[in-house]
């Protein structure tokens, strides 16, 4: 580290935001944790976010560019950065007052991401669920590596709640197949640190029209692009552990469940049942991959709904996987059972 007190940069990529710009940087700019930068990009937005964020001058450092997407926006603020850890913040969601004072503690050589659970909100700001992921308090890497090599994943917050030390970005190569700038470095960050993961809300998670379009539409090319970008990720992340020397493994296995569960949200878009045979295979690989018998049974009803109800019903059940905006009374009720393990 350059200094005994880490800079942290702080990266707020914008798209048409004009809405919540303010009170984003705003959060960002009230920490009381004293070495830090606000870095914000604006991606050729078409309203007057751009006009909000000049209105800030030399307090933040600031870039618009031709709207190139998410993950050129975000590589955009990261070439701006000069941190030693850095955080990508949406423009849509906020820091809590006291949140970076609170992950300062951790921000340590040996420690390669800080994850920590957000508060969901609707557009007006106003509460509408409880805290998400479901995290336990953590120093070890272990775990998660274990999580990888068994699904493929673990259990991580949406970008907005995710701090990394700044290496953990280097060197990454080709990213042209994702959308968003974290897909590899959340992978990636066990192997090469200490995750620390904090057992309370440190930021808030905006749920709103815009950002869940890209839950709305149930089509078998979109649930394909999902599992694509998973599979790509694993193989990504074996090829970063080799290049880096690192001594470890990924297994990579052509039956994951969350990959076969897109498959079958494929198929009941292009208006067909699931066959017996898929279903019994995602079956096999979530108990394989859940220990919790909770989560094994959410599976099975799953499968269950997918396999019996009649194809407006599996419909409404893939949606209600998707979208995180759906049905928040019965949401709340499943979300220790979706995230525990």
């Amino acid at each position: 580290m350059h200094s005994s007190t880490p800079l942290l940069s702080i990266i707020i990529t914008c798209f048409n935001y004009e809405l919540y710009i303010r009170e984003c940087i705003d959060s960002a700019l009230r920490q009381t944790y004293r070495r830090k930068e606000v870095i914000v990009v604006d991606d050729g937005s078409t309203d007057r976010s751009w006009a909000r964020i000049r209105e800030y001058g030399d307090r933040i450092v600031s870039k618009r560019t031709e709207n190139r997407g998410a993950l050129l926006c975000s590589l955009t603020g990261l070439s701006l950065a000069r941190g030693d850890f850095v955080y990508f913040l949406d423009a849509d969601d906020l820091l809590l007052p006291s949140a970076i004072a609170e992950l300062a503690p951790y921000l340590r050589s040996d420690v390669s991401k800080i994850q920590f659970m957000l508060l969901p909100i609707d557009k007006n700001g106003l509460v509408i669920g409880e805290a998400f992921p479901r995290l336990t308090a953590s120093e070890q890497s272990q775990p998660l590596i274990q999580s990888i090599n068994r699904r493929g994943f673990y259990n991580t917050p949406p970008t907005s709640g995710n701090v990394y030390r700044r290496d953990v970005y280097e060197n990454l190569g080709d990213l042209s197949y994702e959308r968003a700038i974290d897909g590899v470095p959340y992978l990636l960050a066990p192997f090469v640190g200490n995750v620390v993961s904090i057992e309370k809300p440190l930021g808030k998670y905006r749920i709103h029209n815009a950002n869940l379009s890209s839950f709305s539409t149930l089509t078998t090319e979109r649930m394909k692009g999902y599992s694509d970008r998973f599979m790509g990720r694993l193989r990504h992340l074996s090829k970063l552990i080799e290049a880096r020397g690192i001594k470890a493994s990924v297994k990579i296995r052509p039956d994951y469940a969350y990959v076969l569960e897109m498959t079958m949200f494929g198929v009941v878009a292009s208006g067909s049942r699931p066959d017996r045979k898929l279903v019994t295979r995602y079956l096999k690989s979530a108990y394989r991959e859940n220990r919790s018998f909770l989560r094994r049974g959410a599976s099975f009803a799953l499968a269950a709904g997918l396999l019996l109800l009649p194809d407006a019903g599996r419909r409404q059940l893939a949606g209600f996987r998707l979208d995180p905006s759906r049905f928040h009374s019965v949401r709340r009720r499943l979300k220790h059972v979706l995230s525990s393990d």
